[in-house]
């Protein structure tokens, strides 16, 4: 039986636009969906078949009671769970733009999901997890960040698998040397990093995806992914690139938590096949092929962790579209 998988990070509500390609400047209508990459992340593990425990601060506002609320429906452990009255829950606005792009804001003033401190985590036994996968987001504030990157030493010294999902949204960034400073120093102790090509750019300043990846600090050995929306993904392991196309038949209607599904279906794939270091080339070219059928699935719906697909859905979506667009490609 699978150990579960900590996700530690943001949880919020998203508030998506209903206006497709006007942006936030010009739209008038929004949805709330539950929301935030490592909430989404944790979902789509559970709908996967995978074992998940949220670890987050939750507050005693009214969102925060519908997010509880989701949080037992998806049956997410909540062992790592701590909530304070007094806080607040995060809000973000997500529209697409005129490129299909997803545009943010965020309101983290009293947040809770900002609020988890070093002492809150000391009880967590890093053997008692599978993996350990966490984002960006939740280490631009304090005291939040100090207390996930303590977890990645944690669990680097425990020698358990950890998971970094950069998810950089600009608005929030305030000092980007600082910002890459702490990447840097993630990006060389951890086993698995996903990074969209926007994430690649803003962290290299290379608008080419493969010299991104060349200039990239990973340790020895990690994987790395890269998604490029309409265009598949890249994973780079052990030497090699390899660029796995995605499912382009298939109409798009919103690409908000595409990026979830996407890395929930990795960490999913990757704990199903058994060694990680043993991992060969086909084998990962199946994960992500399945990983980019999460992805292409989410893009139908609307919403965010709602929006996750069942592991049913994944298999049926792979049977019915079963060598269509997906052709492999190699390089040194």
């Amino acid at each position: 039986m699978l150990k579960p998988v900590l996700c530690g990070g943001e949880i919020l509500l998203d508030f998506l636009s209903k206006d497709v390609g006007k942006g936030l400047a010009d739209s008038m209508l929004f949805e709330k969906r539950p929301g935030g990459s490592i909430f989404n992340v944790a979902v789509g593990l559970r709908r996967l078949g995978v074992p998940a425990s949220l670890l987050t601060k939750l507050g005693g506002d009214e969102f925060s009671q519908g997010l509880m609320s989701v949080i037992t429906e998806e049956k997410i452990n909540t062992e790592c769970l701590r909530r304070d009255p007094d806080l607040k829950t995060t809000l973000a606005f997500v529209a697409l733009n005129e490129e299909g792009k997803p545009e943010f804001r965020f309101y983290r003033e009293n947040a809770a999901d900002t609020k988890l401190t070093v002492s809150e985590i000391e009880h967590i036994n890093p053997q008692d997890y599978s993996m350990y996968h966490f984002g960006s987001i939740a280490l631009l504030e304090k005291p939040a960040s100090d207390a996930y990157l303590e977890l990645l030493d944690m669990f680097h010294g425990e020698k358990v698998t950890t998971s970094f999902d950069p998810n950089i949204r600009p608005s929030l960034i305030h000092d980007r040397k600082s910002f890459l400073q702490m990447f840097y120093r993630i990006s060389e102790m951890v086993d698995i990093v996903k990074l969209s090509d926007d994430d690649l750019e803003y962290i290299t300043g290379m608008t080419d995806v493969g010299e991104g990846l060349r200039k990239m600090p990973n340790r020895a050995n990690a994987l790395t992914l890269v998604t490029l929306g309409k265009d598949g993904a890249i994973a780079s392991y052990r030497g090699q690139s390899r660029h796995v196309p995605t499912f382009n038949r298939v109409r798009v209607k919103d690409t908000t938590g595409c990026g979830d599904a996407f890395m929930a279906a990795i960490l999913s794939g990757l704990l199903n096949s058994g060694d990680f270091t043993a991992l060969s080339t086909p084998k990962l070219t199946d994960i992500v092929t399945f990983a980019n059928a999460a992805a292409t699935i989410v893009g139908t719906r609307y919403g965010a962790a709602n929006a996750m697909p069942r592991l049913r859905e994944v298999d049926r979506f792979l049977s019915r579209h079963k060598n269509e667009d997906v052709q492999d490609g190699v390089s040194g």
